[in-house]
């Protein structure tokens, strides 16, 4: 006699329908368990407004992954993902590690924590130990020797540390007591190798995962002003806030900085500058400092697409910081130490004296946005990548390519808040390594220090004499050799793929329009269909001697390493350079031209 099925719990039966249809929409061609793990992955880090690439890319998950699914490290609440890169503003950084593992199963289990209990002490030693490379994948360990290395670098200014391990599975039970042990013995030996931080073993299953979904980050908050705002006749606010009262506007409940309101400030934080030093200093001096802050600072400016005055109140829909973001997380900073109580009493308490000067403006005309964006971020220098959302250039892209079918995100999240196909979304930074790899040819750069393509190297990526079609045939190509990379014998998993995709997407591209220096009017009419499973195996196999030989020539057999560094890709660039007669590019390495 057959045991009868026990019943689908109410909880379960939402989590199943709803990951069903997100997937048929966004990721239709991955495995339930792989959207599982990005579902999940996205569910929990909901308040990081993670993109799509950005929650793939945290990605260890395979084979010698040490029960590790996923690692994301946070600085001052900005996600790292070019270490090179990674400033540390603050005067106390915060640094926050997230370690994901998803079980697509029903129940918690004591196996998986164990698994974390054995590997996690070993892997977050700062003093790395000897042979992890036998027990480990390289991309687990790439994400550990990050934390690391921007830890350490951290240490002299006694950086706030936080590690959150979430174990994620369908469970709709309470877990069993012989699980809450393990999670509590991991907690322990984690808190035992830092004892100063925060450190915390969460275990979530459906009824968790459904909370947190339905949960919205309200798209409307309160402002306090010192007194009414003044208001002009073509509209906006400008009034004094108090200090204490603006940190609590771009502050959470969680006392985290509010990283969503600042989606379009166009400077980015820009760490321990002196105009930083100066807005710290004239923070400390504290409400008994002769100047009122106001005075001493230009203030910040606040977008909103419907702005309802209150008495001393402004609701602001969907508000934007896009000047002062510098200011901002200075008073954030002032204030983490100090927490003024909510229910204090006393002109006195800390924060209630000084005002800081604060306009908002109403407006959903995205050109009037990118104008107010342009003129508040003039008077010092910003860079042109700085300006890149609301670039008139970057709209154009992002017309183009709705056009051909795709969408591309030039503000965050915002298709994929839309629920658009995740095949179907181009990210900034993916089309500028991209273009990094290709129209530049460094490849090594697309890899190594991704973030400077949209940075110092802004106005090479996107300049706009290059073709429209010249980014789009970019990308193409990318997804091209993504979607042949898996199939190659003796390749390993992603992160063996990672270090390789640049550098034939350069030398195929090179190959393909019989160039070494291919130009954007020449990319604009590549002909995608070229760039068949034949033809990159070919130049596969051509771009690993030139590994080869670089590494024989700096004895620097870390494929990472060759991939960051230059001389794979002058390796790439030598050779190509050899080819300046048509009738000398190798045959078998060249496709035959289109008719």
């Amino acid at each position: 006699m057959s045991k009868a099925a026990q019943p689908v719990s109410n909880e379960v039966m939402l989590l199943t329908e709803r990951l069903k249809q997100s997937k048929a929409e966004t990721y239709p061609d991955i495995s339930d368990q792989d959207y599982f793990l990005i579902s999940s992955t996205d569910t929990v880090l909901r308040h990081k407004g993670l993109s799509s690439r950005q929650i793939e890319d945290g990605i260890t998950d395979g084979t010698n992954d040490g029960g590790i699914d996923a690692v994301y490290l946070f600085v001052d609440g900005q996600i790292v993902e070019d270490a090179s890169e990674t400033t540390h503003g603050t005067n106390t950084p915060q640094l926050e590690l997230e370690i994901i593992q998803t079980k697509d199963e029903s129940g918690f289990k004591e196996i998986p924590l164990q698994l974390l209990i054995d590997h996690l002490p070993l892997l977050l030693r700062l003093d790395r130990p000897d042979g992890l490379e036998e027990e480990f994948n390289p991309r687990l360990l790439e994400r550990f020797d990050s934390f690391r290395d921007i830890y350490l670098a951290a240490s002299s200014r006694f950086p706030a540390l936080s590690i959150s391990i979430r174990y994620v599975t369908r469970s709709s039970e309470i877990p069993h007591t012989k699980v809450k042990r393990k999670a509590a013995r991991l907690e322990k030996s984690i808190g035992e190798l830092f004892p100063d931080a925060k450190v915390a073993v969460d275990l979530i299953g459906a009824g968790d995962l459904n909370t947190l979904a339905r949960q919205r980050k309200s798209n409307t908050l309160t402002l306090r002003l010192s007194e009414s705002p003044m208001s002009p006749e073509k509209g906006g606010f400008v009034s004094l806030v108090r200090l204490e009262d603006y940190n609590s506007f771009i502050t959470d409940e969680n006392g985290r900085l509010r990283d969503e309101i600042f989606e379009e400030n166009v400077r980015g934080y820009e760490g321990a500058t002196v105009i930083n030093r100066g807005i710290a200093e004239s923070l400390r001096q504290g409400d008994d400092a002769a100047a009122d802050f106001w005075w001493l600072n230009n203030g910040v400016t606040v977008i909103g697409k419907r702005v309802q005055p209150s008495g001393k109140m402004l609701h602001i829909e969907d508000p934007q910081i896009v000047n002062g973001l510098q200011t901002s997380r200075n008073v954030h900073e002032y204030f983490r130490p100090h927490r003024p109580s909510p229910d204090s009493v006393g002109a006195r308490a800390e924060g209630r004296m000084r005002q800081i000067l604060v306009r908002v403006v109403e407006t959903r005309d995205e050109t009037i946005t990118a104008q107010v964006i342009k003129a508040t971020n003039s008077q010092n220098r910003v860079s042109a990548a700085s300006l890149r959302s609301g670039d008139p250039f970057q709209r154009s892209i992002e017309e183009y390519f709705q056009r051909q079918g795709f969408y591309y995100e030039r503000k965050r999240n915002h298709y994929k808040n839309l629920g658009k196909p995740r095949t179907q979304i181009v990210e900034v930074l993916e089309l500028a390594q991209a273009v990094g790899a290709i129209l530049l040819q460094q490849p090594h750069i697309a890899r190594g220090a991704p973030s400077s393509l949209v940075r110092g190297k802004y106005e090479r990526v996107f300049k706009n004499s290059t073709p429209l079609e010249a980014y789009l045939r970019s990308v193409l190509v990318m997804r091209s050799i993504d979607d042949f990379l898996p199939s190659v014998a003796g390749l390993g998993g992603a992160y063996d793929r990672s270090n390789v995709r640049f550098h034939l997407a350069r030398a195929a591209t090179a190959f393909a329009l019989r160039s070494s220096r291919p130009q954007g009017k020449a990319v604009a009419g590549l002909d995608i269909s070229l760039f068949d499973a034949a033809f990159l195996e070919r130049v596969y196999e051509w771009v690993v001697e030139r590994r080869d030989a670089a590494a024989k020539a700096t004895d620097v057999h870390d494929l990472g390493v060759l991939a960051k560094g230059g001389e794979w890709a002058t390796e790439i660039d030598k050779r190509l350079s050899k080819y300046t007669d048509k009738t000398r590019w190798p045959v078998t390495l060249t496709p035959p031209r289109s008719a």
